[in-house]
């Protein structure tokens, strides 16, 4: 009987482990692939015979410190004014309200069409912000920006060119650039996190013409494609990949251009990176539930991106699925259903194939910094690291997880604070970001790995020790449980504070981003 458990167990875990594996040596199939990204996309001399409609689709929920330089850099778009319109999906309820009312009258009076659209409540959140406003969207491309989005003056020059040679491709995706990439330790490692999926999921999508998802910040989009699938789905999901999957389902195809970077403000804390990183985990989920499905019976969609699509689904998948194996192993041995020299994780072949992902994050991470010219020490040294950040997601991760199976509120409560210079404000560090009846679940789990690390150090499984041992530290210290301690200040309460003042146009149009 025990060996027949010990059998069923072992089964298990490789069966969860094979999906996250196939997502990982996908990504070593698009680090090859990025390698032939066309050069051409990136240095092509742009001169439009044409000029079409562009709409500007910001959307902004109090975001008081970033969307006045935002709305500014529009200004400097290389573009006819006659031919722009912008429109603001905004759900604000604080400062944010009169700054946009009045940078909306300055953009009209410069000669571009400018509006705001509100509602009378949140309902659906971005997604149902974002479809009210596209009744107002009359242009024939519409440029998708979020409220710290701060874009180059050729952004629409080389997008539509990019779509009008590209007559299949519904939309075209731009680097996520980072403004206060170097603010601190956090920002850097955001950066490089996002540095290595842009290369690696974009630019290697390119050359087999695999599916990938937009980001509703960096994107460019057909206008009558994305009404052409029903726009984003009113309910809590991954907006971007919602409306990416159903345009891969409709046949169409995105585009990525490297070169062209809107810059964006990075989170610069880990408690306010892990909440993001568990928003998309939970809405990923939804999407998990609503197009799996969808996509293995679609019967006009090709097998290659029917894979795509799935793979990209699972991405989310390999937190929970991490801890649901080494929690099991680790649990089957400290009970003697499986003996140490039979676990998975002594087993050289086992810790080989899982250690492959490791050093592919290795190679991504330098190679995404190679491709942008930062390839310096003090970046390169930050790879490795990306580690310790990942690791502390895992926890959030899984419980929104579970949030999203449910359809519950969950993490979209949350949003990133923004703080225009790339630290929040001090009396603005949001409550919604202080530890909640979530952290009871991460320091249950990360306490327990812990136990569980050390029982099966003394049974002699040292890789599956090593691996819970990182996971607990990792997610305590990412837990800021200082601050909670006797005699520890208690975070500053957030005030009313003074509308944000006129940005100056020379602070508008940031320089690149630097080593």
């Amino acid at each position: 009987m025990v060996i027949q458990i010990w059998f069923v167990l072992e089964i298990i875990t490789l069966v969860i482990t094979v999906p996250v594996l196939g997502l990982e040596y996908y990504w070593l199939v698009l680090l090859a692939t990025s390698t032939k990204y066309p050069r051409d996309l990136e240095s092509k001399e742009v001169l439009l015979t044409s000029h079409p409609t562009v709409s500007i689709l910001f959307a902004s929920y109090n975001e008081r410190y970033v969307i006045e330089r935002s709305l500014e850099a529009i200004k400097y778009l290389d573009y006819p004014r006659e031919k722009l319109q912008v429109v603001i999906a905004d759900d604000s309820t604080d400062q944010t309200i009169e700054i946009i009312d009045a940078k909306v009258r300055e953009l009209n009076a410069a000669g571009i069409s400018t509006l705001v659209s509100r509602r009378p409540s949140r309902e659906a959140f971005k997604c149902g912000a974002l479809n009210k406003a596209m009744e107002q969207i009359t242009g024939e491309f519409v440029l998708l920006l979020d409220a710290d989005s701060i874009v180059p003056p050729d952004v629409l020059n080389k997008g539509i060119d990019t779509l009008e040679t590209h007559p299949r491709s519904s939309f075209v995706a731009f680097r996520y650039g980072h403004y206060n990439r170097n603010y601190n330790m956090i920002t850097r490692l955001f950066a490089l996190y996002q540095d290595i999926g842009d290369t690696l999921s974009k630019m290697g999508a390119y050359l087999i013409d695999a599916p990938f998802s937009f980001q509703g910040g960096f994107a460019l989009v057909r206008t009558s494609d994305l009404r052409g699938v029903g726009l984003w789905s009113n309910e809590r999901i991954a907006d971007d990949g919602d409306v990416s999957i159903k345009m891969y389902l409709a046949g169409k195809r995105g585009i990525y251009l490297s070169s062209v970077k809107i810059m964006s403000e990075d989170p610069s804390t880990l408690e306010a990176w892990k909440k993001q990183v568990a928003r998309t985990s939970q809405g990923w989920w939804r999407c998990i539930a609503k197009y799996s499905r969808s996509i293995v019976t679609a019967k006009d969609v090709s097998v290659r991106t029917k894979a795509g699509l799935l793979l990209m689904l699972l991405g989310p998948f390999s937190g929970f699925s991490w801890i649901i194996v080494t929690f099991l192993s680790a649990f089957a041995v400290i009970t003697a259903v499986v003996q140490p020299p039979n676990s998975l994780f002594n087993n050289p072949v086992y810790i080989g194939i899982v250690a492959v992902p490791f050093a592919i994050s290795l190679a991504s991470g330098a190679w995404a910094l190679w491709v942008q010219g930062l390839m310096t020490a003090r970046n390169v040294l930050l790879i490795p690291f990306l580690g310790y950040a990942t690791g502390a997601m895992l926890s959030l991760g899984s419980i929104a997880f579970f949030y999203g199976m449910f359809d519950r509120t969950g993490f979209f409560k949350y949003r990133t604070p923004h703080g225009g210079t790339g630290q929040e404000p001090k009396k603005a560090y949001f409550k919604s970001l202080s530890n909640d009846k979530n952290a009871i679940v991460e320091a249950v789990l990360a306490m327990a790995a812990i136990v569980l690390a050390v029982l099966v150090f003394f049974d002699g499984v040292w890789f599956l020790s090593l691996s819970l041992v990182g996971f607990g530290i990792f997610t305590l210290k990412s837990m800021n449980l200082s601050r909670h301690l006797p005699g520890s200040r208690a975070p500053p309460v957030p005030s009313a504070e003074p509308k944000s003042a006129p940005v100056p146009p020379s602070k508008v149009l940031l320089p690149a981003e630097t080593a």
